[in-house]
């Protein structure tokens, strides 16, 4: 069997796989020159294989096969030639003008987001511009009906609140005066303590402070802290609350008197039942909201001391006759000069007497109203000193601001 007729399949295997009628008929002009090539070929191995054969049976063997290598070897290496040469064929090309014709339309889109990228700075920050504007939300801008319609609603709330609390207040004394009617200790008085949240956190609201002053809030404030039916104070609780809010909140004179809130936070003042903190923020409230009223300044830098001229001559001479009346009175009436009035001891001093013991001396509270008048001038200057600081005189920094100091008064 020859080597053309072992190759046949092998090429014709090759063709399928190109799928055209070019590539088959390429194929077969091929197969046609190789063959003409190894027929014209065969005889000179055939002669080389019978002289090699004559001479030796086992090395024309070897000679035949080592032929048949090189002739599958150039055969391999033509096919590949050809599967190359075959590859390129016309409806490959046709596939690839479409897949370039499908193709520029992307570069197209490639090249014109380029330029779009490459735009001007002024098309760029318009753009941008219209972004920014539809992403933004829409400014609400407030007229003056929706501040009025703002107004009309804290009003309502405020009020509605007002209602609540002067509700919850009455509920709490019908409460009690049920429990004192019927003896009924399981009665208790619990509305004010239920609606204090909500009263606090409408209180402690800044931006309500002159909405709930309008209308008039305080006045159920005052209803809740006034004592109770029973005489009992309403719990610590609610004090404690309401006089915190009380201190944040700017109140007036006109609301104090539309109110009567002053007259209850007074009592507090005075109340020995009040818890001393309380006791203290109460007095504090007093004594602002009652600065306006009489025309004082917390500044402690404006406030005027009286002053009143003060003669130590006369008050001794004042003080002695005093004392002179006092024993010609007490001789006529036969009582002890010694002794003290009954009417000036207290009833600790008066008790001590009867036991005949001493009397711890009782505190005494002094209100000055009025302050001595300076009088360091009248004093001459050529008078000794004596005790401390008496070698002043001898300073001579001393004299000199003593000097212009009488100057000054001259």
């Amino acid at each position: 069997m020859s080597t053309a007729d072992q190759e046949q399949p092998k090429v014709v295997e090759a063709t399928p796989e190109d799928g055209t009628a070019s590539s088959q008929k390429s194929t077969i002009n091929a197969e046609n020159e190789n063959t003409k090539q190894n027929q014209s070929m065969e005889p000179q191995e055939t002669s080389k294989g019978t002289s090699n054969d004559t001479k030796d049976p086992d090395n024309g063997e070897k000679n035949e096969e080592a032929a048949i290598d090189e002739n599958s070897n150039v055969e391999a290496a033509e096919r590949k030639r050809k599967h190359i040469s075959t590859d390129f064929s016309d409806d490959d090309l046709e596939k690839e003008e479409h897949n370039d014709q499908s193709l520029q339309p992307t570069v197209e889109n490639r090249a014109s987001k380029d330029r779009d990228s490459s735009a001007t700075p002024s098309s760029r920050q318009e753009l941008e511009e219209k972004l920014d504007r539809i992403l933004k939300k829409p400014k609400v801008r407030r007229t003056r009906r929706d501040e009025d319609d703002l107004e009309q609603y804290l009003d309502e709330k405020i009020l509605r609140l007002k209602d609540e609390m002067n509700i919850a207040a009455q509920l709490d004394i019908d409460t009690l005066n049920k429990r004192i009617e019927t003896g009924d200790t399981s009665l208790i008085a619990m509305q004010k303590v239920k609606l204090l949240p909500k009263v606090v956190s409408v209180l402690s609201k800044a931006n309500l402070a002159d909405t709930i002053l309008d209308n008039n809030l305080l006045q159920s404030v005052r209803i809740w802290l006034e004592p109770l039916p029973d005489g009992s104070l309403p719990s610590f609780e609610i004090q404690k609350s309401l006089f915190a809010a009380l201190n944040d909140l700017p109140v007036k004179t006109e609301h104090l008197k539309e109110s009567g809130l002053g007259r209850v936070v007074i009592f507090y003042t005075k109340s020995k039942r009040v818890e001393a903190q309380l006791a203290r923020l109460a007095e504090k409230l007093i004594a602002e909201w009652t600065r306006p009223i009489i025309g004082a300044s917390d500044n402690y830098r404006d406030k005027r001391i009286m002053q009143l001229e003060f003669d130590s001559e006369k008050l001794r001479k004042k003080s002695v006759m005093d004392s002179a009346k006092n024993r010609k009175k007490k001789s006529k009436s036969g009582e002890d000069p010694t002794s003290r009035g009954s009417s000036v001891q207290t009833l600790y001093e008066q008790a001590a007497a009867r036991r005949n013991r001493a009397a711890a001396p009782a505190q005494t509270t002094t209100d000055y109203k009025y302050a001595p008048v300076s009088n360091l001038s009248a004093v001459p200057t050529n008078a000794r000193a004596v005790g401390v600081g008496s070698t002043l005189n001898n300073s001579e920094m001393y004299k000199r601001l003593t000097s212009r100091l009488n100057k000054k008064h001259k």
